[in-house]
């Protein structure tokens, strides 16, 4: 049992046919049938997709599919930029405001810049940036800029993005609404010995006194010692959290600030679940532009398991739900489509991502 081909393929057709440049019909009909082998077995490299797709078609070798996983990591037509931007504008049709997370991973002897999309406490990649370690001193700035300019590329007509990050990205001189952007909104978590200034008060922000699950929201306060920064600030000390979370954002996002920012570690749970669920360890892949065309394929692999229907029917959540009580996360939609999968559910529908599913 798996994911079904005459599903899969109009989808992954229509996903290429978009960039206008890699649009093939051959290259549509091999992408999905290494997608359903990923999928099968679970396993994120060459070897998993040609060996899933050999298990489910029988009159297919797995040599012949290894090879074909090859030339399509090699194919320089594949435009990892523009079928990462036609993921994303189908994933956030009819969005307003949509929240991506960005952050560096690392595998073997490549950091990834990923960029994803956050949904229900999880990433779905859809663009990233490949370099070799040794390459990255002096040009981290550079790739993350790189970046910030291809989200602004990729955004929809009337959409805001609300793109969280660590400390330091890009060494931006502002924080919340882009100057040159106004569409594009950075959402930053500050350190407890920022110096914050607010009126006649200048304080580091772990001298502001907090009460276990208070929030207090600041539109207009100054960061920093020198070259201040005048930005909006969101204080709040989270109920179980051992410290106060202190973030830096647009005025007008101060009420979702602390919700957006909890799900900041989307994508470093999706990088653990690359590494655990798909079984990442290391690609056998000697440049980055493969990489980046293999990482493509892993964004639209999770977007597919997020629309399994059975993972999300409430029954099957129910049934699988561990039910705690002292406050520990349930399992993730990667977890309850691996156990449909598991179940023989490989019924998909292959919808934009809602705005409800993005929040919780």
């Amino acid at each position: 049992m798996a994911y079904h081909f005459n599903i899969l393929f109009p989808f992954v057709s229509m996903i290429l046919r978009s960039t206008q440049a890699t649009g093939h019909t051959a290259r549509s009909k091999a992408l999905t049938v290494l997608l359903q082998g990923l999928l099968l077995v679970k396993q994120a490299n060459l070897s998993g997709m040609g060996r899933g797709a050999a298990v489910i078609y029988a009159e297919k070798s797995f040599r012949g599919q290894l090879k074909k996983a090859h030339r399509l990591m090699k194919n320089a037509q594949i435009d990892t930029w523009a079928t990462g931007a036609a993921l994303f504008a189908h994933m956030t049709q009819a969005r307003q405001q949509v929240e991506i997370a960005v952050d560096w991973t690392a595998l073997g002897a490549f950091r990834v810049l990923e960029a994803c999309l956050i949904v229900e406490g999880r990433g779905v990649p859809f663009h990233s940036i490949v370099v070799h370690k040794d390459d990255l001193k002096d040009r981290q700035t550079l790739i993350e800029l790189t970046m910030w300019y291809a989200l602004i590329a990729m955004r929809q007509t009337g959409q805001t993005l609300l793109v969280t990050v660590d400390r330091g990205f890009a060494k931006f001189a502002w924080v919340g609404e882009s100057p040159l952007y106004p569409c594009m909104h950075l959402l930053l978590r500050l350190k407890r010995t920022t110096l914050l200034t607010w009126g006649t008060i200048q304080e580091p922000l772990h001298a502001w006194p907090l009460y276990p699950g208070e929030v207090v929201e600041i539109d207009h306060a100054a960061l920093g010692h020198e070259a201040q920064v005048v930005t909006a600030v969101c204080l709040a000390h989270l109920a179980g959290a051992p410290e106060p979370l202190y973030v830096a954002c647009h005025p007008d996002d101060c009420p979702r600030a602390v919700a957006l920012y909890r799900q900041r570690p989307a994508v470093e749970q999706q990088n653990r679940d690359l590494k655990s669920n798909f079984l990442l360890r290391n690609l056998h892949l000697k440049t980055t532009a493969r990489m980046e065309r293999f990482w493509v394929i892993l964004g639209l692999a999770f977007y597919i398991s997020y629309c399994n229907e059975t993972a999300h029917e409430t029954v099957f959540v129910a049934r699988m739900s561990r039910r705690y009580k002292d406050g520990r996360h349930d399992l993730s939609w990667l977890n309850r489509a691996k156990y449909a999968e598991l179940c023989g559910h490989f019924e998909v529908l292959l919808a934009p991502v809602s705005l409800t599913a993005s929040l919780s």
